[in-house]
C-alpha cells in the first residue's frame, strides 16, 4: 500500500485568506488613524484691507508635520490678480508660543496663487496666519488652527496584527511538522 499525501490547498488558502484579512484589517486602521488627524480645512476666504485671500490646502500629513496650501491673492475692489504681492505665513504653537513664518511664492503662470509649505516641528495645535503686502497695502489674518497629533510608533493593532501572524507561521509549521512525522512513520511501517 503506497502512502498519499493528503492535499493542504484548502488549509493553505485559509491561511493566505487570514493573513490577507488581518493585513488589510491593520492597514485599514492605520490609515483611518493617520486620516483622522488631518482636520485642517479645504477651502478659507478672508477678506482683509484691500484684499480677498483664499487658503486652499493642497496636502497635509499632520501626524509628520507637513501642510502645503495655496493661498490666492485678489484686489477686493476690482476682483483683479495681486501678483507682485509678499505672502508671508505665520505658525504659531497655541500652547508653548513656538513661532515660525515661510515665505509663499508665486509663478508667472498663476500671478495670484502663492504656495508654501509648512513644517510643523512639534505636536499640538497650532494657529496658521497670513500677513500679505503689496503697492495696495498691508492686510492679514488667521487661516486656521491645526492639530499635529503625536505620531505613534507602535500600536496595540500592529502587535496584534504580528501575534496573529506568529500564530499563523507556527500553525502552518505544525502542520509541515505533523506531516513529516506521518510519512515517516508510515515509511518505517513498509
Amino acid at each position: 500500500m503506497r502512502y498519499r499525501c493528503p492535499s493542504f490547498s484548502a488549509a493553505s488558502r485559509v491561511i493566505a485568506v487570514t493573513a490577507a484579512a488581518a493585513f488589510l484589517l491593520w492597514m485599514t486602521l492605520g490609515v483611518a488613524r493617520l486620516a483622522s488627524g488631518q482636520e485642517a480645512p479645504e477651502e478659507v476666504r478672508i477678506n482683509s484691507g484691500p484684499y480677498d485671500i483664499r487658503a486652499l490646502l493642497v496636502n497635509s500629513n499632520l501626524p509628520a508635520g507637513f501642510l502645503q496650501l495655496s493661498v490666492l491673492v485678489r484686489n477686493a475692489a476690482t476682483g483683479e490678480p495681486v501678483p507682485d504681492a509678499r505672502v508671508v505665513l505665520i505658525t504659531r504653537h497655541s500652547k508653548d508660543g513656538y513661532e515660525g513664518w515661510a515665505t509663499a511664492l508665486n509663478s508667472p503662470v498663476l500671478p495670484e496663487q502663492y504656495d508654501v509649505r509648512l513644517n510643523l516641528d512639534s505636536t499640538g495645535e497650532w494657529v496658521i496666519s497670513v500677513d500679505v503686502e503689496s503697492p495696495l497695502g498691508q492686510a492679514g489674518g488667521e487661516i486656521t488652527t491645526v492639530e499635529v497629533p503625536a505620531l505613534q510608533r507602535y500600536t496595540s493593532g500592529s502587535l496584534v496584527f504580528f501575534g496573529v501572524f506568529a500564530v499563523l507561521v507556527g500553525g502552518v509549521a505544525y502542520v509541515w511538522w505533523s506531516v513529516r512525522r506521518d510519512r515517516r512513520r508510515q515509511a518505517a511501517r513498509e
